[in-house]
């Protein structure tokens, strides 16, 4: 895994293929909030035959950047917040997250903020 203040290296990982109708349709603007509220957008795909990489701009409060998303191994999701330049400033442990609990992860980092939440 890339630690943070090294820039992310896409190629190094121990990542899977991911399924990305399944991951897009999570983290649609249109049908989620939490997700158009961090003003996510430039979605890129790994360009190859078998997508191992998500990355999108986010613009939120808490953060401003790129978010990476890799499936690992054990089929959770490894998440990188890294500068514009790919400086990594935050990651999930090295255990992953699972898929419900991606957004929040996500949210908490990017725009979440407390007051707001009813």
């Amino acid at each position: 895994m890339n630690l943070v203040g090294e820039k992310i290296d896409i190629e190094s990982g121990k990542c899977r293929e991911m399924y990305l109708p399944d991951l897009k349709s999570l983290i649609n603007p249109y049908r989620n909030q939490k997700v158009a509220s961090w003003g996510a957008h430039n979605f890129i795909v790994d360009s190859t035959k078998r997508p191992r990489m998500f990355r999108m701009l986010v613009q939120g409060n808490h953060f401003r950047g790129h978010v990476y998303i890799f499936l690992n191994g054990a089929d959770l999701f490894d998440v990188y917040l890294t500068s514009i330049r790919g400086t990594i400033k935050d990651r999930t442990d090295e255990m992953g997250i699972y898929v419900d609990q991606l957004i929040d992860w996500i949210d908490r980092k990017v725009e979440r903020i407390p007051e707001y939440v009813r």
